[in-house]
This record gives structure tokens, C-alpha cells and sequence, in this order.
């Protein structure tokens, strides 16, 4: 046989065995309409490939495969999951396959455990918040009394300090949550961490200026569908929004916290986020564990009052009448708590909300200086 036929006959060959060690490699083409079986969703979701994973929970959710949802808890405490934004494409994919099996397992109404809904909550803070309200507070409240003494840190802690404060607050009698590093009982903490801010405008008798307040809120900007991956779709919270279909995870007194679905890469815009815990959450805690409604409180977050200048003397017999009005009524709550069994006589005398005095002067030259 000619050389050159013999060396074109063995790229040839050389070619097919190169195409045939490729080829399996390909990326198999899913999309809807693709046929599968509980073995074949089976092997996607246990692939480790984070776009396989995605597709088995699609189809595990639209075909309500209850063999493959109920294997999904134990994938997510295994699974390492990436910080909540940036982060090079692997671990981009990665977080789209984990928010795939959780919308699955909140759209089929499934119990998660405890370890898997920890494992996911500083990521999808929204999903862990949905989840841990379908347990018994007998399984959850461990979990929610850490999550109430993360309040500041990462983007999510503050979220799921709220959740899990107004869930606790319906039955706070054993749970324990920190305050400067020291431990105490739940109602304790939110009254140790609570303050009552006094303004004091001091003014020559003329009007005094107001306060302005401004807010924002906005759409996120649509993208395409990444290719050869299902539709994902992820979850917000929000507060006391009429437009909100979602479940209600958690109601105190008409305050509602709801959550939201919708695309990956359409994101809806809110102007209802979840507030944080501060002086205004826990002031509404207070008046739900006193069962008054929060406008009935004998005190505000905020009070304003205005002192009209005639001399120093004055001035500083009104501030104090002023600031010890207003202690004796935090003193008060304490007390009306405590007779309610929820303070203890030791942590009835050790903690208070704090009073903060703030004063602006409206005179120049102002003659505080």
C-alpha cells in the first residue's frame, strides 16, 4: 500500500478515536420535551453537574417525582455553596443548581430538616426563612435563636434576624439569644438592645424646620436565559406588600412578612423589603408581648419635643422634667414585662431600653454653645 495512503488511513483513524473520546464529554442537549425516567433524574441529580442537577429538580418539580424531592435535603447539606454574589462562572452555576432543588422543594411543599435549611440560609436567606416556617417551633427554635443574635454581618443575618424574631415572639418563654456577648432570655435581649430617641428642638418661639425623608426603590436589569439551563427561580421577602402572592412565612399582629417568586434573570424590583431589626421592629415586639397595639404604646422610637429658650436655667429644668418622664416610662414597660412573666426579676433590674437625647438648636448663635 502507498505511504501516503497509509498515513492518510491512520489520521483517519487517529480522527475517529479523537472524536469518540469527545463526544461523550459533549454536554447532552435537555430541554423540556426531553423523556425521562426516575433512573435517569436520578443520576442527574447525583452528578455532580451543577447543570444536570438544575434539570433533574425541574423536572422532579414539574412531574412532582417524590423519590427525587425527597433526596434533595441531603444534597443541600453536602453541597458547598458559594458566597451570595460575584465569584468566577463555577460557582455562579453552582448557586443556580441549588436554588433550582430549593424551588423545588418549596414549590412540591416539602419538610426540610434543620441541617439542610442552615447549610443554605446565609446564601438564599429567603428560601431558609419559607422552609424553616413549615416546622414545628419545637424542631426550629435552636435554629431561630441563632439566627436572632446574627443581626449585623453578612447581608443576610439582619433578614433572618428579623424572620426568626417575630417567629419567636409568639411563644419566646425558653428561647436565649445573646446581647454583648452576654446570654439571656429572648424578650430580655430585644428589650436590652431597644432605645427610645428623645429630639429636642430648642427655638426663639418662631416655627421650627422639619425633617425631610427620602426613599428609592427600582427593577433589576432582564438578561437571557443562561444557555442549555432550565428556567431557574429564586425568592424574596417582603413586608406588608398587597401585591405579594407568595406564602405568608410568618404574620404578627397584621405585620406580614411574604415571600415572592419569579425568574433568575428577571428580577423584580421592590419598595417593601424586610425591615431590620431596630428601635421600630422590636418597639412593635414590645407592644405585641404588652397586647396593645404599638400605636397605644406610652412611648415612641422617636419623640420630639421643642423647648422654647428664655435662659439656661429653663432650658435645663424642662430637658430633665423632659427625660425623666420619658424613663419612667420605659421603666414602665420593663415592669408591666416582668409582671408577664416574661422577664425575670433579675433581668427585670439589669435591663432597659436605652434613652437617647439629641438636641438642635434652631437659635443663631445658639446659645447652648
Amino acid at each position: 500500500m502507498p505511504k501516503d495512503l497509509m498515513k492518510h488511513l491512520w489520521c483517519a483513524v487517529v480522527l475517529i478515536v479523537v472524536s469518540a473520546r469527545i463526544l461523550p464529554a459533549q454536554e447532552p442537549l435537555i430541554t423540556p420535551e426531553t423523556p425521562v425516567d426516575t433512573v435517569r433524574l436520578d443520576q442527574w441529580l447525583h452528578s455532580g453537574d451543577p447543570r444536570l442537577v438544575a434539570w433533574a429538580a425541574s423536572f422532579a418539580r414539574r412531574t412532582h417525582e417524590t423519590k427525587i424531592v425527597a433526596e434533595m435535603p441531603a444534597l443541600l447539606e453536602h453541597w458547598i455553596i458559594p458566597q451570595a454574589y460575584g465569584g468566577d462562572e463555577f460557582k455562579v452555576v453552582q448557586r443556580l443548581a441549588v436554588a433550582a432543588v430549593l424551588d423545588t422543594l418549596i414549590q412540591e411543599n416539602s419538610q426540610v430538616p434543620i441541617p439542610a435549611i442552615t447549610a443554605v440560609a446565609q446564601v438564599f436567606p429567603a428560601q431558609a426563612a419559607i422552609l424553616i416556617a413549615r416546622l414545628p417551633l419545637s424542631e426550629s427554635r435552636g435554629t431561630l435563636d441563632d439566627w436572632t443574635s446574627d443581626a449585623t454581618g453578612s447581608w443576610s443575618g439582619p433578614t433572618l434576624a428579623r424572620v426568626a424574631s417575630m417567629m419567636l415572639a409568639k411563644d419566646p418563654g425558653r428561647s436565649r439569644s445573646f446581647w454583648n456577648h452576654e446570654q439571656m432570655g429572648f424578650v430580655a435581649s430585644v428589650i436590652a438592645a431597644s432605645e427610645m430617641e428623645l429630639r429636642i428642638t430648642v427655638s426663639s418661639g418662631s416655627s421650627v424646620r422639619g425633617l425631610v425623608g427620602t426613599g428609592t426603590c427600582g427593577d433589576s436589569i432582564a438578561r437571557e436565559l443562561a444557555p442549555g439551563w432550565p428556567q431557574i427561580y429564586i425568592y424574596d421577602l417582603v413586608e406588608n406588600d398587597l401585591q405579594a402572592r407568595g406564602s405568608v412565612v410568618v404574620d404578627l399582629d397584621g405585620d406580614r412578612l411574604a415571600s415572592r417568586r419569579f425568574e433568575e434573570n428577571r428580577p423584580w424590583g421592590s419598595c417593601d423589603g424586610v425591615e431590620w431589626l431596630d428601635p421600630s421592629t422590636r418597639h412593635r415586639l414590645i407592644a405585641h408581648w404588652l397586647g396593645i397595639q404599638e400605636k397605644d404604646m406610652s412611648w415612641q422610637p422617636v419623640e420630639g419635643f421643642a423647648i422654647v429658650w428664655t435662659d439656661k436655667a429653663a432650658y435645663e429644668q424642662r430637658l430633665g422634667e423632659i427625660t425623666e418622664v420619658q424613663r419612667e416610662k420605659l421603666h414602665a414597660t420593663v415592669e408591666a414585662l416582668r409582671h408577664r412573666g416574661l422577664l425575670t426579676e433579675g433581668e427585670a433590674a439589669t435591663v432597659a431600653p436605652r434613652l437617647i437625647v439629641s438636641v438642635q438648636c434652631e437659635i443663631e448663635p445658639c446659645p447652648l454653645i
